[in-house]
């Protein structure tokens, strides 16, 4: 019984583990929220994405700022959902101010 239950938990795990967002999923999906509130190039973005970290936890995945670590996004489950949308309009206000608008 011991091994059944301890071969579920690592059978549990592995899944979590296979099925878990990887840096690029939750770049596409802040590319996507980014330019809904205004146009983002490629290269905008690469260099907003430098001051970004990713963190995978085994069984989910998260970003964060660099500077104060605070969390923009979260994955799990091949599902990423943004957890920072000040963070999200922040980033665009500043990008459509180097721009000019």
């Amino acid at each position: 019984m011991k091994k059944l239950l301890f071969l579920i938990i690592v059978a549990g795990l592995a899944y979590l583990n296979y099925n878990n967002p990887q840096r690029a999923d939750h770049e596409a999906l802040l590319l996507a929220e980014m330019r809904k509130n205004g146009p983002v190039t490629e290269e905008q973005f690469t260099q907003v994405m430098k001051d970004v970290d990713f963190s995978n936890f085994m069984v989910c995945s998260a970003t964060k700022t660099s500077e104060d670590s605070k969390f923009i996004s979260f994955g799990y489950l091949k599902k990423t959902k943004v957890m920072n949308e000040k963070w999200l309009k922040d980033t665009a206000q500043k990008l459509r101010a180097s721009q000019g608008y």
